[in-house]
């Protein structure tokens, strides 16, 4: 199992990006959320481990995601679907 590291929120700089610290390696990185999501990592620290954080008493840790299943289709549009080369079930 990877190692896990807390990322800290330090502040803001001049363009309005957050700054991030991870205490345990010393990983560095500006996220910035809008008008487009970017991410620039300063210092690189451990890149084996995982990094998680959170702000504003929401925190992210282990994310699980479940795909739903297939909706059901009629068998026209199964014909349709396999005769374009798209696998459906």
């Amino acid at each position: 199992m990877r190692e896990r590291h807390e990322m800290i929120l330090q502040g803001h700089v001049d363009s309005g990006a957050e700054e991030w610290f991870c205490p345990s390696c010393g990983r560095r990185m500006l996220v910035r959320w809008t008008p487009e999501f970017e991410k620039l990592l300063l210092e690189h620290g451990d890149d084996s481990a995982v990094h998680f954080g959170g702000k504003g008493g929401v925190r992210i840790n282990d994310v699980v995601v479940t795909p739903e299943p297939a909706p059901a289709v009629s068998g026209s549009e199964t014909q349709w679907l396999h005769s374009n080369g798209i696998d459906w079930e």
